[in-house]
């Protein structure tokens, strides 16, 4: 049997598709791509009771209100007191004095970590509507539609990327922080500053995609006490929900082995290319490396690999686009937009099939403006 997402998901995809073929056979991107966006948050914004994680960040929306005084913000203690991190529950705090609803809350969340994502998509690639179609899945669903605090977290590391090319120490150090203060996994990002400095070739990109395939079943994360701390507990008792794309053996081939294989290509394929052409390429690449190779040494834990190789991994939506656009044969460039575009709709069924109706994104989908 065929699944498929809430039409309105189904027809934002198809329009962020219709975008994409716009840029790459125009060479142009499109500032109308922000109904697209709008409308995305919007979904976002106000669904009810749809994602995993809904009631228990509305319990929290709650509690924090209720019980939480402004003055415990403040003390050493606060993490005790909110069991979430402080910038998040504070915000959620001045949304509830006001009286709003909790679906305002979560609009406010999904236009931040929506909007600063795209925002950086305008200024640092060539196609942004590809990128943010790239995005979409599982990104979109399980984080903005999901794990909220942490799709923030990935908005505010995004938006960072400006102040890593600019090689603004402190700006980007006071990112990191307000990043960690709607997700500590936010912290492991730091290190990007210094690494997009790395010298890489195709041939070292390849050798260290391999050496960490390699390294993957010693499960050397076991021994990283730091994990703990950036993973907090709540998220390992609802991460089952609907986060896992694939239940396979440890030891055998998941899908995301093949997505991350298929990445690897790109990024040792049209190196060369991209880095002459694209502004501040091997930037983003080298952040994308380290995702890739963080996915497969943290592969044996499902939670480790997505969360925290997702703040480095996701900067590969704006590295295949502007891979694209850097390619100066139009046949290959149309090809290997074509070839995303089939990933894409792939992509979009096995997660209609698999996640969405735990996640509640298909038919079961509900919107409080309806």
């Amino acid at each position: 049997m065929i699944h498929f997402l809430h039409p309105v998901f189904t027809i934002l995809i198809l329009a962020l598709i219709v975008y994409s073929f716009m840029e790459v056979y125009n060479n142009k991107s499109y500032k109308s791509v922000w109904i697209i966006i709008v409308t995305m948050i919007i979904m976002i914004g106000f669904r009810k009771f749809v994602g995993a994680d809904y009631p228990i960040y509305l319990r929290i929306y709650d509690y924090v209100g209720e019980e939480v005084s402004f003055s415990e913000f403040f003390n050493n203690k606060k993490e005790h007191f909110l069991g979430v991190e402080w910038l998040y529950a504070l915000l959620g705090k001045i949304v509830y004095v006001l009286d709003a609803p909790f679906f305002i809350f979560t609009l406010i969340i999904a236009i931040i970590s929506i909007g600063l994502k795209y925002f950086t998509f305008q200024g640092s690639v060539v196609y942004p509507a590809l990128s943010m179609l790239l995005y979409i899945f599982p990104s979109y669903f399980t984080s903005d539609g999901g794990h909220m605090r942490q799709a923030v977290a990935m908005g505010i590391v995004f938006l960072s990327f400006s102040y890593i090319s600019k090689r603004k120490l402190l700006p980007f150090l006071f990112m990191i922080y307000l990043a960690m203060g709607f997700h500590n996994s936010a912290f492991v990002f730091v290190i990007s500053y210094w690494l997009v400095l790395v010298p890489l070739n195709s041939f070292r990109i390849l050798l260290l995609v391999l050496g960490s395939i390699v390294l993957s079943p010693f499960e050397i994360y076991k021994y990283i006490s730091l994990l703990d701390w950036l993973i907090p507990s709540e998220v390992h008792s609802g991460f089952q929900a609907y986060e896992m794309i694939d239940q396979a053996n440890p030891g055998s081939i998941k899908l995301n082995d093949i997505i991350y294989l298929l990445y690897t290509y790109f990024l040792v394929t049209y190196n060369k290319e991209a880095c002459e052409k694209i502004p501040y390429y091997e930037y983003m690449r080298n952040i994308s490396v380290l995702g890739i190779c963080f996915y497969f040494i943290f592969r044996g834990s499902p939670i480790f690999s997505s969360r925290l190789s997702v703040y480095f991994v996701i900067f590969i939506t704006m590295v295949i686009p502007n891979i694209i656009a850097a390619v100066q044969k139009d046949t290959l460039k149309k090809s290997l937009h074509f070839i995303m575009v089939c990933f894409v709709i792939f992509y979009y069924f096995v997660y209609a099939s698999m996640q969405a109706p735990r996640a509640r994104y298909n038919y079961i989908y509900d919107n409080y403006l309806w």
